[in-house]
């Protein structure tokens, strides 16, 4: 229903449960709906987490190992310019160190090539890697700006969202 709205011109927005933006294609085309149509009538896919973020009263800074950071993909010049936090609980926060979400997201534009891979038949992955080239920027890669301000912790980066092959820049 949401297809044949949008092809008359009506803005549809739908929730679909996936893993990242690019798989949203794919599951479309597994609930029955033609390539082609995917193709023609989806705009843009916006994935989403939500991250705990850090308790503001009593978050204080921490120090990470290189070879934590290493592992994350964060280089020595992003770590040195960095707000590393962590909570250490208190009663703002029921002593967890955390106190309340915020969204770690993932915006995949269709533009002409995705959807002609689209029209291809073309796997999430392959597409996945060509929206990286032409921008997009991926859930783990904003979780880690947002560990870099200090918002949240490698932690939670690292329970809600999956390293891909996109570098952190």
């Amino acid at each position: 229903m949401g297809i044949q709205a949008s092809l008359t011109g009506h803005l549809v927005f739908s929730t679909l449960h996936t893993n990242d933006a690019p798989s949203a294609v794919t599951r479309m085309i597994e609930m029955g709906v033609p390539g082609y149509l995917v193709a023609s009538s989806v705009i843009a896919v916006l994935a989403q987490r939500l991250v705990r973020v850090i308790c503001s009263r009593c978050k204080h800074p921490i120090q990470i190992p290189e070879s934590v950071l290493n592992d994350a993909g964060i280089t020595a010049k992003m770590a040195s310019k960095a707000h590393f936090m962590k909570g250490k609980g208190c009663g703002n926060c029921s002593k967890s160190g955390f106190r309340g979400r915020l969204g770690i997201f993932e915006f995949m534009m269709i533009n002409a090539k995705i959807r002609e891979m689209i029209f291809q038949n073309q796997s999430s992955v392959e597409i996945r890697k060509v929206a990286i080239t032409q921008g997009m920027k991926t859930l783990y890669v904003d979780g880690i700006y947002k560990v870099l301000k200090g918002i949240t912790t490698l932690e939670e980066v690292y329970r809600n969202a999956k390293r891909t092959e996109q570098d952190v820049f």
